[in-house]
């Protein structure tokens, strides 16, 4: 029998309900306030709008577009919603807080902040280690660079964070995050910032490091982690061994790897990251995963674990696909790709994925779990 989350009004966080044509520019300031906002046309539920949501529409006017552009449908929770559901449905969606309904109304959102409070009440994460869960390795950049170099170091990597390092040691971290909070696009700054000093070419990336990240042992348990993240209102902490950084750990890596421990008898495909436009591709995904999987398996000594992967549409037609195969006695794959078809990038992902296991095989090289593979192995 699943465990319930009992949800309480106390652990309900507000919000505010928009029309749908609400100019984004007057969200974007109740999002300082805000975890997420309810989005309505004609009173029902169209989807909510967190910072997420406007990273990820890159390319939009914001001073010509209403609040339907940027909002993303999710899963709606009630008190009977299971720790399972609960665990799914933020690793599924990425989003910073879901609806919460009570006798049919949206009463307010539950954060992800307040989903960890719930984990560690319950004990969910004990036994687990940073080090499982931990994205590696972790890219760096120099402190001299700006932060317009710092963007295209993120991009370039598919990260939303990165270590600064001067002259060869560890100065602080850089997030994405910060990048976005502190310095907007320009139509969206203050008057002060607006000038060419203020340019993201000009600006040097020590002006907004966090010199003190939050750190954690390898070894530590997630539970601790967690209780880090919850206790400083953060999404991610610095993973370090024999002083030295070697991961990060995020709140999405946290859910990824509760989502594989407790529903791997259940299912072994784990989708995240569909919005209004590919939620309607949902079930083909799926059905062409759990296909993939049952083929490798096929192959001599090969047990997957699981597989997940993650589709953030850029633009109209275009995707960025993530997966990570998770192999037994083999460890993690993790492998990026760009494509205009979203069936065509699929595709070719897997296919270059199943090369890659059998290569690996045939060489008999074991994979540390504590180590995943990294994108340029992969690409060698």
């Amino acid at each position: 029998m699943e465990e319930k989350s009992s949800l309480i009004s106390e652990l309900v966080s507000d919000t505010v309900l928009l029309d749908y044509k609400t100019p984004v520019t007057k969200v974007m300031p109740l999002l300082e306030k805000y975890e997420a906002v309810v989005i309505t046309r004609n009173g029902e539920y169209t989807g909510i709008i967190d910072s997420r949501s406007l990273s990820r529409q890159k390319g939009l006017n914001l001073k010509n577009s209403n609040a339907l552009k940027y909002a993303e449908k999710t899963p709606q929770i009630n008190d009977s919603t299971s720790i399972d559901d609960l665990i799914y449905y933020f690793y599924k969606t990425r989003r910073k807080a879901l609806p919460y309904v009570r006798n049919g109304k949206i009463r307010g959102v539950l954060t992800r902040m307040t989903l960890l409070k719930i984990l560690l009440s319950l004990q969910v994460l004990k036994g687990m280690k940073a080090e499982e869960s931990m994205s590696s390795p972790v890219i760096a950049i120099d402190s001299g660079a700006s932060l317009s170099q710092a963007k295209a170091a993120m991009r370039e990597n598919k990260v939303n964070r990165l270590l600064v390092i001067d002259e060869g040691r560890f100065m602080g971290l850089l997030t994405n995050h910060d990048l976005s909070l502190k310095y907007s696009v320009t139509g969206e700054r203050l008057p002060e910032m607006k000038t060419k000093r203020y340019s993201p070419s000009n600006i040097r990336i020590m002006e907004v490091v966090e010199r003190n990240p939050v750190t954690i042992n390898a070894s530590s348990d997630l539970a601790e982690a967690a209780r880090q993240m919850v206790e400083r209102s953060i999404s991610s902490v610095l993973v370090q061994s024999g002083g030295k950084p070697v991961g990060m750990l995020t709140v999405f890596d946290i859910l990824e790897s509760l989502v594989a421990k407790r529903q791997i008898s259940e299912r072994k495909v784990f989708i995240s990251g569909l919005d209004n436009y590919t939620y309607e591709y949902e079930d083909d995904l799926r059905e062409t995963l759990n296909t993939f999987v049952n083929k490798l398996e096929k192959i001599k000594n090969i047990k997957v674990n699981y597989i997940t992967l993650h589709i953030k549409r850029i633009k109209t037609k275009s995707y960025e696909l993530q997966a990570r195969l998770s192999i037994d006695k083999y460890g993690t794959i993790t492998m990026h790709i760009y494509g205009e078809k979203l069936d065509r990038a699929l595709a070719s992902l897997l296919s270059t994925l199943k090369n890659k296991v059998i290569k690996y095989k045939e060489k008999r090289i074991i994979f540390s779990k504590s180590a995943p593979v990294s994108d340029d192995e992969i690409a060698a």
